[in-house]
């Protein structure tokens, strides 16, 4: 340990930086597969659950996480509900504006900065407590937003991978109604 750091500080910042990058990554992307929404949503969720664990050694309550938990995961559902989708044969795209895309980018920045002031609180311990705790909130409700975001689009994707396509015959069947009324 120095200055009251630990190794769990050290995986803190990597899985941080890591939802940066992978966010940076997706937002770059016209395409998007399933797999590539839940990489920044995963590391998101490590770091969160490593800023809790360390509150919780510290006796903080647990319920206050829930609830941040559920705040996250409601904002999170509510942006993947309103993004739109297009999908075309070949993968499913994104349509995003670019204020909606920097602010996919301002979560994992928000749960760096929640990481960062961990760390730093961790140096200054006793005098930080409560700044401890509020870091872990905002990096428990970020990990929220991230997997409800994820979560949504990847069954609006599914969903929408499985509708079948019209078929050249349903569309023969329909011009023919006409005429057999005639």
């Amino acid at each position: 340990m120095v200055y009251n750091l630990t190794l769990v500080h050290l995986l803190l910042a990597l899985g941080a930086s890591g939802c940066v990058y992978f966010a940076l990554r997706e937002i770059r992307r016209r395409y998007v597969s399933i797999w590539r929404l839940f990489v920044p949503a995963t590391l998101a969720t490590v770091v969160a659950i490593g800023m809790f664990l360390l509150q919780v050694i510290a006796h903080r309550p647990p319920w206050v996480f829930e609830a941040a938990v559920l705040a996250g995961l409601a904002i999170g559902m509510l942006r993947g509900f309103t993004t739109v989708l297009h999908v075309d044969l070949y993968m499913s795209m994104l349509q995003e504006r670019s204020a909606a895309k920097r602010a996919l980018l301002w979560v994992p920045i928000i749960l760096a900065v929640a990481v960062a002031t961990e760390i730093v609180a961790a140096i200054f311990t006793p005098a930080l407590e409560n700044l401890q705790l509020g870091a872990a909130l905002i990096a428990t409700c970020c990990a929220g937003m991230l997997v409800g975001r994820a979560l949504v689009l990847s069954v609006r994707l599914a969903a929408s991978l499985m509708k079948p396509a019209p078929s050249s015959r349903k569309r023969s069947t329909v011009r023919q109604a006409p005429s057999e009324q005639t």
